[in-house]
């Protein structure tokens, strides 16, 4: 992120460096674009899950698939978290971006603790799991997929090791 000028990101683009700056401010909100754009693509991986219904265990084990997928498969998501993940370090200009994601963070916990909630009240889950514990478990097991698959390329391969891995997840809340 730091090496790259917007004079650089004009030439790969090919329009003048006046056209960059015309549709963003900034490197930082250039930058701050493609990883909202990245953020809704696994934000539509989520949804799909959601709304091809089924039980919630159904659900989570797909939410996983299909956000493991999208990593392995999409190489403009692969790029810009990347990007995000190992090449933006702490560059002040970019702290009004850390701030949304953390809050963008905190409302989708918010909401997977919701989901786990009705899952406990519902008998969805084993008896006794915590949603707050759950929704962190769920968050942390797939960020740290998708942080494995971006470090290591190679290593995760959604068809062959997708479904596997999120079974073992959903056999670790499944009712018992």
């Amino acid at each position: 992120y730091a090496a790259t000028r917007l004079e650089d990101i004009a030439e790969a683009a090919k329009v003048t460096r006046g056209a960059v700056y015309h549709h963003f401010g900034s490197k930082a909100e250039l930058f701050a674009e493609i990883i909202d754009n990245a953020d809704q693509m696994g934000d539509r991986a989520i949804q799909r899950a959601i709304q091809e219904g089924g039980t919630f265990l159904e659900v989570v084990q797909r939410s996983l698939i299909y956000t493991l997928q999208m990593v392995h498969d999409d190489s403009q998501y692969q790029a810009a978290m990347a990007l995000l993940v190992f090449n933006a370090g702490d560059s002040p200009d970019l702290l009004f971006m850390r701030e949304k994601r953390m809050e963008h963070g905190l409302a989708a916990m918010e909401q997977v603790v919701d989901y786990f909630r009705r899952a406990v009240a519902e008998g969805a889950v084993r008896a006794g799991l915590d949603p707050e514990i759950a929704a962190r478990a769920f968050m942390a097991y797939q960020n740290g997929l998708h942080m494995l698959a971006l470090a290591s390329p190679g290593i995760l391969e959604a068809e062959k090791h997708g479904k596997g891995i999120a079974e073992i997840f959903v056999q670790g809340i499944a009712p018992r």
